[in-house]
């Protein structure tokens, strides 16, 4: 675990404060990123699995293709300040147009968009 004191940019004095701060938070967009499209690729399998074990949608839902794909990062205090950041206050993950992509995969509609 990180002690409290460190700092990590005293081990790279070359290296800007903000430049560094910067560079984590593309870091952190660029794993929100991949974080949205495993969760498409998650949805696209369970619809599968649906249409193959329940084709007549008896049993399995929407939301049940939809659950179990939270993420508990959202208390993260390093998550609040990239959402303050680069979306105003907004989370990525739960911004509707990623949302409405998610229900429509989950319906069978798929755009590709992530």
């Amino acid at each position: 675990m990180l002690d409290r004191d460190y700092m990590e940019w005293d081990e790279c004095p070359e290296v800007d404060k903000c430049e560094l701060i910067y560079e984590f938070l593309e870091l952190i967009d660029s794993l929100v990123r991949d974080i949205q499209h495993l969760k498409a690729e998650a949805i696209r399998a369970k619809y599968e699995l649906s249409e193959k074990y329940d084709p007549e949608h008896e049993w399995i839902t929407t939301c049940d293709l939809l659950s179990g794909l939270d993420m508990p990062h959202y208390e993260s205090i390093a998550y609040q300040k990239y959402m303050y950041i680069y979306y105003d206050g907004g989370d990525p993950l739960h911004f509707k147009d990623f949302t409405d992509s998610m229900v429509s995969i989950a319906k069978g509609r798929d755009d590709r968009k992530y």
